[in-house]
């Protein structure tokens, strides 16, 4: 397992350290205040704190708070004694403050210590499910060398409901980038469904729109739920030797192609339901066509990345003009360009999933 996953890691460097001294800090602190002041003042009673600041820092150390506060209930009595005029009743609430927060804080210890393991075991099961839905893209196809970000919104998931694929087929290199309405684990079945039906009908049907229509039938017989279920989506097909590439959209953003420093958006002749609504259209969504040559990159992504707001709540934005397409040659840096970027637009956080894919036409083998 991953240690970015651990659940007892310690705090790193000066201020887990610091941490871990506390509660030896401050019973130093009081038996020197103790010590210093007249007999008839006892900071006794303060020793009820330690016990609560011994969090365990690594899973050998789970009875810490307890060693901790049999610590203070022995000191606490050794200064109760010590001083002076201080009430017989007054030593016995101390001693059983100190012991009362000190079986509490191991009783919340244990429990939080639980709840990290189940934590733990949920990503785990999160990261095997990314690494079979979203699976590691080859990187040099026939016609096509490809990249792939991805940058989950939450910061405790590891997957969300953005789909992406690359893969050769009998009839070339064919993509697909999607985004799945909803959040949750009915989104995550949805793209494994979507996902599940490209990987097969990609290799079975000749046109992009028959692969599109079986996905959407595949939408359409998943038990209905509360909430209307749909995918937006980019199908591409790289046909080997050819000059362009054919595309369907349904409803998705549409690409962006990069050529020799010009960037055009591939927008659809017509607009077309997202998949899981076609019925609303009548008609299956077209295929078109653009000039996709050796050399040229094409960027697809999903709304979470132009949907990333600043502070002041404005939009991250791809603009077509910048010069800085020019600079990039490659996927791997381009994406790596873009998504530094959106993450100083919004910050760390995302309100949405954000999936970039970037493919370069290669010279035809």
């Amino acid at each position: 397992m991953s240690s970015q996953f651990a659940s007892d890691t310690p705090p790193p460097g000066r201020s887990g350290r610091l941490v871990r001294a506390m509660p030896y800090v401050l019973i130093v602190a009081a038996v020197i205040a103790d010590l210093a002041t007249p007999k008839d003042i006892s900071f006794a009673a303060t020793l009820s704190v330690p016990p609560a600041l011994g969090v365990p820092v690594t899973p050998l150390r789970q009875l810490r708070p307890l060693l901790i506060g049999l610590l203070c209930v022995i000191i606490s009595l050794l200064l109760s004694l010590y001083a002076d005029g201080i009430p017989q009743v007054v030593i016995i609430g101390t001693e059983f403050s100190v012991v009362t927060v000190t079986l509490m804080a191991w009783a919340v210890v244990r429990y939080t210590q639980r709840q990290q393991r189940m934590l733990t075991d949920v990503r785990t099961v999160a990261e095997v499910a990314q690494q079979v839905l979203l699976r590691a893209l080859p990187t040099d196809l026939v016609s096509v060398r490809s990249a792939v970000r991805y940058a989950a919104a939450a910061a405790e998931a590891r997957i969300g409901g953005d789909l992406y694929e690359v893969m050769t087929t009998p009839f070339g290199d064919r993509l697909i980038i999607g985004d799945v309405r909803g959040k949750g684990l009915p989104a995550v079945e949805a793209a494994a469904d979507v996902l599940g039906i490209f990987r097969e009908a990609a290799h079975q049907e000749g046109e992009l729109g028959a692969i599109a229509l079986r996905m959407h039938q595949a939408l359409a017989r998943r038990p209905q739920s509360d909430t209307e279920e749909f995918v937006t989506a980019v199908l591409v097909s790289i046909p080997p030797g050819s000059a362009q590439a054919e595309l369907v959209n349904c409803g998705h953003p549409a690409p962006l192609r990069i050529h020799q420093g010009a960037v055009t958006a591939l927008d659809p002749p017509e607009t077309s339901p997202p998949l899981g609504l076609f019925d609303l259209a009548g008609d299956p969504p077209q295929v078109y066509k653009a000039d996709f040559v050796p050399g040229d990159m094409m960027l697809l992504y999903t709304d979470g990345t132009t949907e990333a707001r600043d502070k002041r709540g404005s939009f991250f934005r791809l603009d077509p003009a910048s010069p800085i397409w020019a600079e990039y040659q490659e996927p791997d840096p381009l994406l790596d360009h873009v998504l530094r970027a959106v993450h100083e637009h919004a910050g760390p956080r995302l309100t949405d999933d954000l999936a970039l894919l970037a493919v370069k036409r290669l010279p035809d083998p």
